[in-house]
């Protein structure tokens, strides 16, 4: 598992090219406070321009996901 670091940048397990750098892994939801990562695009898409700003859970960002086939990977993983 990846641990949300900021100033680190990650990939999303849904393809190579979604490339993240973490803004803040400290944020708290107003309400909830719930630990929140920021994090920004490093790459262009048809639907979000290269800098979008995306906000997630910290136990979602930090999660892993199953697969069709059954295979468990990292929701993100830190590039090195």
């Amino acid at each position: 598992m990846s641990k949300a670091i900021a100033g680190h940048m990650y990939r999303h397990y849904k393809k190579e090219t979604m490339v993240y750098t973490v803004v803040l892994a400290d944020a708290l939801d107003c309400e909830t406070v719930e630990p929140l990562v920021i994090y920004r695009s490093e790459y262009d898409s048809p639907d979000h321009p290269k800098g979008t700003v995306w906000v997630r859970g910290r136990a979602d960002f930090e999660s892993s996901v199953t697969l069709a086939d059954g295979t468990v990977v990292d929701r993100f993983t830190e590039i090195p």
